[in-house]
This record gives C-alpha cells, structure tokens and sequence, in this order.
C-alpha cells in the first residue's frame, strides 16, 4: 500500500493566537520590556524597531530565512544592550508567544485521529523560531504527536515560499510528490507553490480573521491591545463551534464574532454601573435576561465583581396587569398595543387573554358590539378593531379587569419577596429595553407592597426608543442609544429592535403570572420549553456568547476594558450585521419566528422573503409584510434579480419619488412601519 504522509502548517493552521495578527504581540512585548526597564521607549517604537529588525536581517543577510537569535543580535546593537539584556527580552517574546498560543480546535481534532490511524503526521512552518521552541508550542497545546517531524525555515534555511522546504520535505521523508498531502493557510505558500509541485493541498481558511474581526482590527480609535484582543476572542470562539449542520454553524461563527461581542458589552457596562452607584444586586428580567445573566456570571467570577446577579422572571403581561387599578389610557397603550396594525394577528381571544379574562365572561357585551362567538378567534378587520377600545371601557369589563388586577398582584408580590426585592439590599432592574413603561408598572406593585426603595428602582437598558414618564423617583440608563439623546445611526439600527430580542431569546415561553404552591411562589410560563427557538439553535448561540466572554475575560482584564470602547465596538458590528447580512446570515437569523402579540398567539419569520405583492405594497403603500420586517436580510433573501431591482437603496429612492409627485393617500401606514428600508 502506497505511503501517504500528512503534512501541517503550524500557525494559524494547526495553532493560532489570542492576537488578532501575530505582529500585534510585539506591541505587548514592548509594555513587558518596559516595565522590566529594558526599553525606555514606547509599546508602539518598540514594535516598529523589532518588525524592522526582522526585515532588515533579511534584506541583508545571506539568505532569506533568518533565526530570532540575529534579530535580537541587530536590535542589541541598535540599543546598545549586554548579552544578558538580549537574552531576556529574547526569552520574554518566546515566553509570550507560548502564553498566547492556542490549538485549532479542527486541527487538533483531525491530526489526533491520524495519529491513532497510525499515519505519519509532519509539520512544516517559515518561521524564525527554533525547531525545538516550535515543537515545544505544538506539545503544549496538545497537537503534536509522538514520532513526528518539524521542518522549520529557520533551520533549514529555505522556506514553503520557494517551494524548496516542499522539495526537502519529500526527500527527508523518501515520498513521491503525490505521496504528500498538505495543509495550511497561506494562499500562497500552503496552496499555490505546493500544488505547482504535484502535492495534494487544502487551503485552511478558519483562523483567518472574518469581516467583523477585521473591522474591529481596523477600528484604530480603540487601543491596540483591546481592539487586538476583542477580534482575537471572536475567532477564539468561533474555532471552538463543534456544530455540523450549516445552519447551526452560521449561528455559532456569527454570534462568536458579532452578537457576543454587543450582549457582552451591555453586561459589562450593567456591572460598572452598578458598582459605580453603589447597587449591590443586579435582577436580569426574563426573557431578555436569561442569556445576559449567563454572561454576567462568567465576568463577576473572573474578573471579581461581586455584585449578586439574579434571574427575575416577569414579563410585560405579568408586571402591566396586576399594576393595575383603574382603566385609563395608559392602561390602553399596553391592553390595545399594536391591535391597529393590519399585519398583526389581533382576535377577540388573543385581547381579552392580555388581561386574563375569557370572551365567554363578556359574552354579552360582545354581542352587542357585533362579536358573535363565532368571531372571537377570528383575525379583526380594521373596522373591528376600532371597536376594541370601547368593549373594553364598559363598565362590567373594567370591573372585571380590576378584579383580576387584585388576585394576580397578590402573588406578584409574593414572588417579589420571595426573590429578595425587598430585604434593604439596593438593586437594579436589567432588560433590553425599550421605553421603561414595564418597570413602571414594577415599581407600581413596589410601592402598593410598600416595598419601594427610597432613592426609586433604577433601571439598565440595551437602549431606550422612547421614555414613559418614569414612576416617582425611579432611574433609567441606557448603554446603546436613549432617545434623550441626539439622533445617530443607533437610533436606526434600533429600529430593528426584534432583531435585538433575537440575541437574547430565552429557552422558555413568557411569563403570564405567578401562582403559589407548597408555600412557594412558581411564575406560570406561556410555554414551558420556546420550542421554536431550541429548534432553530437558540442553545449554539447562548453556548458560543457565554464562550466569548470566557475567552475574552481570560485574556483580558478589566482594567484594559472600558465600556466607552465597548459600546463603539458595538456600533461597528450592529450596523454590518443589521444592515449588511450575508445571504447565510439572513437565510438562517431571518428565519427565526417573532410574535409582536404579548400573548404570542401568532408567529412571522423575521426577514420574510417578499412576493412581488409584497414589493408592490411596500413601494406604493409603504407597507411591509409586517412592522418588525428584517428589511436588508429579506432583500438579501430575495432572489437575485429582484434583490438588485428592490434593494434597499432603490426601494428609499422610489419612495422618495411617490412622496415627491404623488399626495400619499394613506398616511396611517408609514408610521406603523416600525423600522426603516
């Protein structure tokens, strides 16, 4: 049987760094020399002075390849340092450069089944280390295997590019050129020159640096070391994904380099703000909470938070209705929310379970609006719907209302203490936003409890669209946007704010109420288990952010993280995933299920694909298939020739148009669209 011999690229192939490009360590070596007082100069002069010490050894050295020690031989003479002084800072970059080194997950995967296959393995690098600080990388991060070869072009002194450590290789190994398979991830010197050769080659893409991480990487208003490290944590995590469906994989890759970085940077800022005003307790309210908490737990352990993070169930539905004790139009903002939305499902049932009452308790008043029973499950026409408001101002359904009011804020409060609000220790509420009304009506059930803290409750949002008068002395913060600010493309991108609530979906259905049981106060959940979205990969992408914040809080600290940076980072990555999703990216996050309705009693794909009745109602109505419509990801969706016929930028200009010359005739249906094209 012929010999077949495997061969392997070293770095970014089989190991990679937590650096985003393997020049951005010399930078941190520098700030280590200079704390050893090796160096008086900067990070920065540091790190030009070693790149150009290495090119310049090679420029004019005998040979191209060229080893570390004649480097620091050349900077030793441009410092003036001792041979003791060279060996140090030598030894500090080897050091550092194992510190952060890290295996190729798929790599690593694929060489131990090779191993254990009794093939041979061999690894071929151009690199100026030596063979034996190399060999010792690849054992540490358990990728090297017992009987394999290391060919390095600082030994050698000919490299992959010329084709010549190729041709070294085969006669080392006593192998035919068709004998040799190779793998690595430089086009160039691991594809083109080996494949001229007659060797078999794979081109390894994964730890390259995808579009987000290299925005970040490009983003020179942040300091190298951050803007470095938070890519770097990105394609960390991204190599960790052991997902093996398309689908899945697209949901890890883009939550590791886009979604984590934006639900990491809330969190952080939640926890600074907190301890920054002195809240002991941070309550991460259900749904939008439950991934948001996870994370807070891996930044409290290991960057030493010690604020106490919980998970609070509630909901709107939960907080709005036992809060309330009379009917008046802010009750209505919440009871009739979105019912005049023609493309929202809106039925007699789906209202009335808003406030825990069956149509059969107003059976009577319904008839006399014209809602048989035969109706009550039935989608309302617009007419029907401008009835809603006077059904539920008669006097026998506000009485009912009020009355269920009661029994359900009794064990609303009851689970309140329970959970600790309470007990003197100052807290805060966290959600995603969007106008701070369901915290009012927390606050509410506080104070009829005479539970409510004195300084008010405060509050920590994603972002704040719109604010409500906020109730007696309570605080809202915001992290991304707040109305009260001026407008910016946050405000925009904000508008797309179920994209938002898609990143931080819970595993299970909303809460509708409380109830007691064994002297416990339980919440009563819609749905147990939010099948839809653990079928769709919910799990892979909970799994890949907490893994972000495990990875960047290990190679980070807190001190070099701050959370001004964090929220531009987050800017940068929302604007190219909101406004410019790959066709993957769309396909699988626009294919996810949102309900607008409280009560969740009908379910839309976010980024619908448009029919051409669609596309015609848009243009001329200003109407999408509904309000929380993924524009850009549903273009992306469309087929190619009606995606570059009603992109996103023709669609506004067409509009432009139609407002220009023609008086619009429904004037009702572009302020129900709730985000832009």
């Amino acid at each position: 049987m012929k010999k077949i011999v495997y061969s392997f690229d070293v770095f970014d192939t089989s190991i990679t760094r937590i650096w985003a490009k393997p020049t951005d360590l010399f930078w941190e070596l520098g700030d280590q020399l200079r704390q050893e007082n090796l160096i008086q100069m900067s990070p920065e002069s540091w790190s030009h002075l070693r790149m150009e010490a290495e090119r310049i050894v090679r420029e004019t050295g005998p040979v191209y390849e060229v080893k570390l020690d004649e480097i620091y031989e050349y900077i030793a003479r441009s410092l003036n340092w001792s041979t003791a002084e060279v060996e140090r800072a030598k030894q500090k970059e080897i050091e550092m450069e194992l510190l952060s080194l890290r295996p190729v997950p798929a790599i690593q995967k694929r060489i131990q089944s090779l191993y254990q296959a009794n093939e041979r393995v061999i690894y071929i690098s151009d690199m100026y280390l030596p063979e034996e600080v190399i060999r010792n990388f690849l054992k540490e991060n358990k990728v090297w295997t017992p009987g394999s070869t290391l060919y390095v072009s600082s030994e050698t002194r000919i490299n992959k590019g010329s084709g010549e450590l190729f041709k070294y290789c085969l006669a080392q190994e006593a192998v035919k050129r068709s004998q040799l398979k190779h793998v690595g991830d430089n086009r160039h010197a691991d594809v083109k020159v080996p494949k001229k050769l007659g060797i078999a080659v794979e081109y390894f893409t994964q730890a390259h640096l995808n579009r987000y991480e290299q925005l970040i990487t490009q983003a020179t208003q942040f300091p190298l070391k951050f803007r470095s490290l938070l890519a770097g944590a990105s394609r960390l995590t991204r190599l960790q994904s052991q997902e093996t469906t398309p689908h899945k994989k697209v949901i890890w890759e883009t939550t590791a380099s886009a979604i984590a970085p934006m639900l990491f940077g809330f969190v952080y800022w939640c926890l600074v703000e907190a301890q920054k005003r002195g809240i002991q307790r941070l309550y991460f309210a259900a749904r939008d909470g439950q991934i948001l908490h996870k994370i807070a737990q891996v930044i409290c352990q290991n960057w030493g938070f010690t604020i106490d993070c919980r998970y609070l169930y509630g909901s709107r539905q939960a907080w709005h209705m036992p809060a309330t004790q009379g009917i008046s139009e802010s009750e209505f903002d919440w009871i009739l929310l979105q019912t005049e939305v023609l493309t929202q499902f809106t039925s007699i049932r789906s209202v009335c379970d808003r406030v825990h009452i069956l149509p059969e308790q107003i059976q009577d008043v319904l008839s006399r609006y014209g809602f048989p029973a035969k109706k009550w499950d039935v989608n309302l026409q617009q007419h029907e719907r401008k009835l809603l408001k006077q059904i539920f101002t008669e006097k026998k359904v506000t009485e009912l209302i009020i009355a269920n009011a009661a029994h359900y804020r009794e064990k609303a409060i009851g689970y309140f203490h329970q959970e600790g609000i309470g007990d003197g220790v100052p807290f805060a509420l966290v959600d995603v936003g969007w106008s701070g009304k369901t915290q009012s009506s927390f606050s509410n059930l506080l104070n009829i409890a005479g539970i409510y803290p004195e300084s008010g409750v405060y509050g920590f949002y994603f972002a704040l669209e719109n604010r409500v008068k906020p109730f007696k002395d309570d605080k809202l913060f915001a992290y991304f946007y707040d109305v009260e600010e001026k407008r910016s493309d946050r405000y925009f991108l904000c508008k797309y704010r179920c994209l938002f609530e898609l990143f931080m979906s819970a595993d299970h259905g909303s809460t509708k109420c409380y109830d007691s049981h064994d002297h416990k106060y339980i919440p009563v959940l819609r749905r147990q288990k939010n099948e839809e979205a653990i079928a769709w990969g919910l799990y892979v992408l909970q799994n890949a952010a907490v893994e972000f914040a495990k990875q960047f809080t290990t190679n980070l600290s807190a001190q070099e993280c701050t959370t001004n940076h964090l929220v531009e980072a987050t800017e940068i990555l929302s604007r190219e995933f909101v406004l410019h999703p790959s066709y993957q990216e769309a396909k699988v996050f626009g294919s996810f299920l949102i309900s607008g309705d409280i009560t969740e009693n009908s379910f839309y794909e976010l980024a619908p694909i448009y029919s051409l009745v669609d596309w015609w109602r848009l243009l001329v109505l200003s109407r999408h298939p509904h309000v929380d419509a993924w524009f850009p990801a549903s273009v992306a969706r469309a087929n190619p020739i009606m995606g570059s016929v009603f992109g996103v930028k023709m669609v506004n200009k067409i509009r432009q148009i139609r407002r220009k010359f023609i008086k619009p005739k429904v004037t009702h249906a572009t302020a129900k669209v709730s985000q832009p094209t």
